[in-house]
């Protein structure tokens, strides 16, 4: 038998042998014999004692796996066969010493109880020392099971790798890990078997930003909540990092490190302040980690914190620090909210939270702000050294599952003035408001401790004041609102859509307000309610001053710049001087920015004066045959007093009948209008309009059509042309007195002195009474002429010609009176005077047939400022009484009326 101990004993020797193939090139020398029997429980003489010896000069180390002893555990051989998976060695040494019923001595306790080693000099080795986990049986998985992340390899890893008895070591090595240089790395693997564990641990020094990334991509990320998921990083950063790692479940790795920050800028979300020359030490470990005396440069101030984890997936930071007005304004990544830096001054002190909840981050600012300024109108404006407290939180819904939509809520606190709630949903990368509301209210009102309630949509805002300066307020909003990349004093109007936009601005307001002051305009006792929705803008307003419904729609998109429409439905308005020039200003852009109207005021008064019913539509339409230009079309202004009923339409656009673009080079933009002003009672009428009592009674019309240039609320009376008809009745002029009501003095005759054998002051002293005016009058460049316009009296007839100056208040008018002494003067009243012929040619012929008429005639001619005429008397020939001139054609007489 081969086990007894008289057994011949076997050596073989083997001498300077040498070898090479494609794997690896070497020599070695060995001596092999059998045992000596004696302990037949360790094997007595085999499997035997060897002694080998030998030198690699190259070999691929991605190969090494096939050269190891099968005598090595399956776990050990498995290993190095899926962690190794590059590089080469340039030299290793093989030593074989002692029983190999014993091999690999993991028992022995010195080299005479046996010796195995490897030692070897690896150069470029790609070590994954965590390799990736071999897929699971399909049947096995479970489908929810999230993919592990895999740890990225060490790379260009250069050292000695040992391999001692049971034990494998990686001494004094360098290489890459992340794009990140590592040194004095150090693996090791203190006992190879079936839980076999690999400790490494080595030092880093390089950028940061590549740190971040080794952390977020690797299972150190998941450890610590995905805190730094989304943080950038400049400058470099020394990394301590100790890896313990199960080789058979590589999942329950432990962590413990040590990253190390000197004067580096870190932004730990996109919408968090920039951490300038942050200063700090992170340690960490799987489950938790720290920071601790840290500091940074953040918004104008320096800031100090310290924070860490708390429980799983829970991250929490605490500061305070000082910020100033001037770096709010350059801090780009508050949007909107960096606006709010034009309006502050100073500098103030804070305090802050950064949370991380479930990898969402958490933000929380509080302060008194004393030492800030804050330029914004009441109730929000306060002087540096007033304190005033600020609140801002947000906070994540931890209810919310991963396949839902996740929920945040933002709340604002300004004292007890401003409250605000948000609720944003993030779907897929992006985030809106879902809905909201805000309120506004005097410091130490009664509202201001009542909860604000979310409505189930939209955004709600509610503003509760004394007094509401709008004015303040449009300023405000021209520095918060205004686009940096627009020239200097140009304001972005704020976009209400309710698909997108900023989704903080309210789709429903509720206003009360004690006094509203916009300009010189004060609206009192104010209470309105506005909607939006899909575009459209309702207002329900009740105010001493105003009252009603108003819609406004916004121009559709791609319009061509047209704007919307405003539909109103008031009983009451009330527009002061002021407003009237402010509507002016805006009717002085381009007719295609005037929105369309639909507007019916119950009760309407313009600068003071009351004016009944107002009716207005008017739009914005193309103009037929020209591409592309459009006119702003008044299709109806409707004027209703008991007085008189005014009837108008026209067109406001470029000279020469264009509008849009075009019209800003061809000339001023005009107004034109078609009227009828059908009168009850004149007089009061224009008593009504201001000018005092000119006239008693009289009813009729005026109608015809004037144009202008400029807008159509602010007629050009010294540019004006244009025409109308006169028919008035039943009236009577009374002694005109200074103002306007001068022009009137042209018509009442008043200044006419008595001449020869008629006394006309007992018809025109006191004012002349008429039965009839009717006439022509025509307007050119604001001088009114007529040559046919006649006033027919009980005891005259009063026929005029000539012109007057609208803008300079003069006259040159030729006044002809023909007292009634016959039948013939009521004929005269009745003739038709053709404008035509004019006045001169109508009395040749008239008279020519009425010689006693003529004889009994007076002619005037008046000229000069209306409160100062100069009135002459003018010689008339007798007609017919030129020999050899044949006599003008019969002038057709109108019939006087049976009744008077």
């Amino acid at each position: 038998p081969t086990d007894r101990a008289d057994a011949p004993a076997i050596t073989v020797k083997v001498e300077n042998a040498r070898f090479a193939n494609a794997d690896a090139e070497g020599e070695l020398s060995a001596t092999w014999r059998t045992g000596t029997g004696a302990d037949l429980g360790r094997g007595g003489r085999y499997p035997g004692v060897l002694e080998l010896d030998g030198l690699v000069s190259r070999a691929q180390a991605a190969r090494t796996v096939r050269y190891l002893p099968l005598g090595l555990p399956d776990s050990l051989r498995t290993y190095v066969g899926r962690a190794v998976r590059g590089g080469t060695i340039s030299s290793a040494s093989i030593r074989v010493r002692g029983d190999l019923w014993d091999f690999p001595f993991h028992n022995a306790k010195s080299n005479r109880d046996g010796e195995f080693r490897i030692a070897a000099k690896v150069d470029d080795l790609t070590l994954a020392y965590v390799p990736p986990r071999v897929p699971a049986i399909a049947s096995t998985a479970v489908a929810s099971d999230p993919a592990p992340l895999p740890w990225p390899p060490l790379t260009a890893v250069s050292g000695e790798l040992v391999i001692e008895r049971t034990s494998l070591e990686v001494r004094n090595a360098k290489a890459r890990l992340a794009g990140v240089e590592w040194n004095r790395i150090h693996a090791a693997i203190a006992q190879l078997g079936e839980h076999a564990q690999l400790d490494v641990d080595g030092n880093a020094r390089g950028a940061l930003a590549d740190m971040l990334r080794y952390v977020n991509t690797t299972p150190i990320g998941r450890w610590t909540g995905h805190a730094l998921a989304n943080a950038t990083a400049s400058g470099s950063a020394d990394l301590k990092l100790a890896l313990a790692i199960p080789l058979d479940d590589p999942s329950q790795t432990r962590v413990k490190g040590s990253l190390a920050l000197a004067g580096n800028d870190v932004r730990v979300t996109p919408d968090t302040p920039l951490l300038a020359a942050a200063k700090a030490r992170v340690d960490f470990t799987q489950s938790s980690f720290s920071v601790a005396a840290a500091s940074a440069h953040v918004l104008g101030g320096d800031l100090a914190f310290e924070g860490g984890s708390q429980g799983t997936n829970v991250q929490r930071f605490n500061g305070q620090g000082t910020m100033t007005a001037e770096a709010l304004r350059h801090a780009s990544e508050f949007g909107s909210l960096a606006r709010l830096g034009t309006s502050l001054n100073g500098q103030t002190s804070y305090r802050a939270t950064l949370a991380f909840i479930g990898g969402r981050a958490q933000i929380g600012v509080t302060s008194d702000l004393v030492g800030l300024g804050v330029d914004l109108p009441h109730p929000l404006g306060k002087a540096v050294a007033t304190p005033l407290a600020l609140r801002v939180q947000t906070s994540v819904d931890e209810a919310s599952g991963a396949d839902e939509a996740q929920h945040e809520t933002l709340r604002v606190d300004v004292g007890d003035v401003l409250q605000a709630r948000f609720v944003r949903e993030e779907t897929g990368g992006t985030s809106r408001v879902a809905r909201g509301a805000m309120r506004i209210v005097e410091p130490g009102s009664p509202e201001a401790s009542e909860p604000l309630a979310l409505p189930a949509s939209g955004v709600i805002a509610t503003i509760a004041l004394k007094h509401l300066d709008v004015d303040a307020w449009e300023s405000a909003a021209d520095r918060l609102l205004a686009d940096s990349a627009a020239p200097p004093g140009t304001a972005t109007p704020l976009v209400f859509d309710a698909a997108g936009g900023s989704g903080y601005v309210p789709d429903t307001i509720a206003l009360r307000v004690g006094e509203l002051e916009n300009g010189s305009r004060r609206l009192t006792n104010l209470t309105a309610g506005l909607s939006q929705e899909n575009g459209l803008w309702r207002a329900s307003v009740d105010a001493t001053e105003l009252d009603g419904y108003i819609e406004y729609r916004p121009a559709r998109r791609g319009g061509g710049g047209v704007a919307g429409r405003v539909y109103a439905r008031l009983s009451r308005l009330s527009l002061p001087k002021s407003e009237a020039e402010h509507v002016e200003s805006l009717l002085d852009e381009q007719p295609t920015s005037v929105p369309g109207l639909d507007i019916v005021v119950d009760d309407f008064e313009l600068r003071g004066k009351h004016l009944g019913r107002l009716e207005v539509e008017a739009a914005n339409r193309p103009v037929d045959g020209r591409g592309g230009v459009r006119e702003w079309q008044l299709s109806k202004l409707n004027l209703v007093m008991p007085e008189a009923q005014l009837a108008a339409s026209g067109t406001w656009g470029g000279a020469g009948g264009r509008a849009g673009p075009a019209a800003a080079t061809a000339g001023p933009r005009r107004a034109s209008m078609n009227f009828t002003l059908t009168l009850v009672d004149s007089g009061a009428l224009l008593e009504r309009l201001g000018m005092g009592k000119v006239i008693r009674g009289g009813k009729g019309s005026l109608a015809g059509n004037v144009s202008w240039p400029g807008s159509p609320l602010s007629p050009d009376t010294a540019r004006m042309t244009g025409q109308f008809k006169v028919a008035i009745d039943s009236g009577q002029f009374l002694k005109a007195g200074p103002g306007a009501a001068r022009l009137f003095s042209v018509l009442s005759l008043q200044s006419l002195p008595r001449r020869l054998l008629f006394d006309f002051r007992d018809l025109f002293e006191a004012g002349f009474a008429f039965d009839n005016v009717a006439g022509d009058v025509g307007i050119g460049q604001g001088i009114a002429t007529t040559n046919n316009l006649r006033m027919r009296g009980s005891a005259a007839v009063v026929l005029l010609e000539g012109s007057a100056d609208l803008e300079h208040e003069t006259e040159d008018v030729r006044v002809v009176v023909v007292p009634e002494i016959n039948a013939g003067t009521a004929s005269l009243a009745y003739a038709i005077i053709n404008p035509a012929i004019g006045l001169g040619t109508f009395l040749a012929q008239y008279f020519l047939r009425k010689p006693l008429m003529a004889a009994s005639t007076r002619e005037f001619r008046v000229t000069g400022a209306w409160d100062d005429p100069k009135v002459e008397r003018i010689e008339r020939p007798m007609f017919g009484a030129t020999p050899g001139v044949e006599p003008p054609a019969a002038v057709a007489e109108t019939p006087p009326p049976t009744t008077r």
